[in-house]
């Protein structure tokens, strides 16, 4: 059995490694561009449109900080990681590989599904330009793209170096005249940040009509304690133009206010069937770009194992038999030379200081066995440090100290649990995202390791003990990178490959 399961691993790396030479970087159709952003005020901040498969796409947490709005999603729900994007008392709803959007309670098709580009959470581009009422134009001389969130009806934009009046009226498709007319200009100079209402445009807000279900109160502001305003009676129509919380935005002919979303009917015009996504279930491309294999060649010394081996240059037993024409059941003497695979995982950083790494062609080289690291929980910046004492499809660790371990169960709420947390953890200079499961298993603590105990920790019961440090702590506990195997089913954990993401910075 340990032989099959060491050349399914060994297959299983192949593989996988295969994988990563092919698609050395995240994915070869991703292109993006810097665009300037100007809010209702003329505000300009650079946004990132990414163009995938044809498909323009933005960020909503990006735009959120741009326009003072909010966005939010559930770092639990690795089906679909429902999220929520508030801007401007409009809501919208996504779902991961869904191409419904659901804005303020209605459901409508987008020009492409919601999806994660490089841990990136990224909506079509066309979704906010719809939703939002965004505008865009080119610069005529730089040729950058640039996005307006329109003041009222009008575009205001701020002078950029190399802006003239004419620039500026072949840009946005306008006159001279008219641009000095709209900011009451008696001359021609203008100067660099200056705020120019540059055209007028028209709002073609998205229309909802809604029933009034039952008889209500409209309210001043989105609080059942609210000042009421007026009634609605049954059967009546309003428009919804805008949610917030649990209440619409209602215009009606009696005015505009606030009524509980529980008090109104909106007919949906398609069904938001979506399925659970298979995103966190898959392999999740890395960047593996300066990563590479090279080989070194060791002499048996007497007292030698291939494990042991293994462990000295930071590589699987597996691995180590294969570059040697080797089996569990090899012998080797001392004086004899061994081909070693070195493995070189370049520094991986992304923009939050993180890298993301795989975990069989990365991770478990870079936290070999034997390995000490620092583990920060990024929620409560607390921390512990604890070894890798074994693990091949995912790092097995245990705290180093009594005092470690009581942190370590201070962080994951005074009690073990089999909840992922996410972590970074420092090692040898680097800070590396991972996924922590707070559940030791497979050992008591105090007796010597590998030999057979009733009542292992995790509900593992009767077996060979592999808690290998005393420190008050029963056994190990899981940490994950991307892409790691549960030792039950080999299979890859939605849980941990969502908690990573999170941990790299999951926007």
């Amino acid at each position: 059995m340990k032989r099959l399961l060491r050349l399914w691993l060994f297959v299983t790396t192949a593989i996988v490694l295969s994988l990563v030479i092919v698609s050395p970087s995240f994915a070869s159709d991703i292109q993006k561009e810097e665009a300037l952003f100007f809010d209702a005020n003329g505000n300009p901040s650079y946004i990132t449109i990414i163009n995938k498969s044809s498909v323009a796409y933005l960020s909503p947490y990006e735009l959120s900080r741009i326009l003072g709005g909010s966005f939010a999603f559930d770092p639990k729900d690795y089906n679909f990681l429902q999220s929520k994007l508030i801007v401007d008392q409009n809501e919208l709803i996504f779902k991961l590989d869904s191409n419904v959007v659901t804005f303020n309670g209605k459901n409508f098709y987008m020009d492409g599904p919601m999806q994660i580009i490089q841990n990136r959470i990224c909506v079509p581009y066309s979704t906010f330009k719809t939703y939002l009422n965004l505008f865009e134009y080119r610069h005529y001389t730089s040729g950058k793209r640039m996005i307006f969130k329109p003041n009222g009806n009008y575009i205001v934009y701020s002078v950029q170096s190399g802006d003239s009046l004419w620039i500026l009226s072949q840009t946005f498709g306008t006159s001279i005249e008219t641009i000095k007319s709209l900011n009451s200009l008696t001359s021609d100079t203008l100067y660099v940040g200056q705020k120019l209402i540059v055209k007028k445009v028209s709002i073609n807000p998205v229309q909802i009509t809604g029933i009034i279900k039952w008889w209500t109160y409209v309210k001043a502001f989105p609080s059942s304690s609210a000042q009421n305003l007026f009634y609605l009676t049954q059967g009546q129509t309003v428009n919804i133009i805008g949610k917030q919380s649990e209440f619409y935005k209602i215009s009606s002919a009696k005015g505009t206010g606030f009524v509980s979303i529980w008090a109104v009917d909106i007919k949906q015009d398609i069904s938001d069937v979506s399925k659970p996504s298979s995103y966190f279930y898959s392999y999740i491309p890395v960047d593996t770009s300066g990563d590479y294999v090279s080989y070194t060649y060791y002499k048996v010394q007497s007292g030698d194992t291939i494990w042991s081996i293994a462990v000295k240059f930071g590589i699987p037993d597996y691995e180590l038999m294969s570059a040697n024409n080797l089996n569990e059941n090899s012998y080797i003497y001392a004086g004899q030379t061994l081909k070693v695979p070195v493995h070189t995982v370049a520094v991986h950083l992304n923009e939050y200081g993180v890298e993301m790494l795989d975990w069989f062609s990365q991770g478990n080289y870079v936290f070999p066995i034997g390995s000490v690291g620092k583990f920060i929980d990024i929620q409560t910046g607390k921390y512990f440090f604890a070894k890798r004492t074994m693990g091949a499809s995912h790092a097995d660790v245990e705290t180093l100290s009594f005092k470690d371990t009581q942190i370590m169960k201070e962080i994951f709420g005074g009690s073990w649990t089999w909840e992922r947390r996410p972590f970074i953890l420092e090692v040898k200079g680097r800070r590396i995202a991972v996924s922590v499961s707070g559940m030791p298993h497979a050992g008591v603590d105090g007796v010597p390791y590998n030999q057979n105990v009733a009542n292992r920790s995790g509900g593992y019961g009767y077996g060979p003990n592999l808690d290998t440090i005393v420190n008050g702590m029963d056994g190990h506990f899981d940490v994950y990178t991307f892409n790691g195997l549960r030792h039950k089913d080999n299979q890859i954990d939605p849980q941990h490959q969502l908690t990573v993401s999170v941990a790299a910075g999951l926007r």
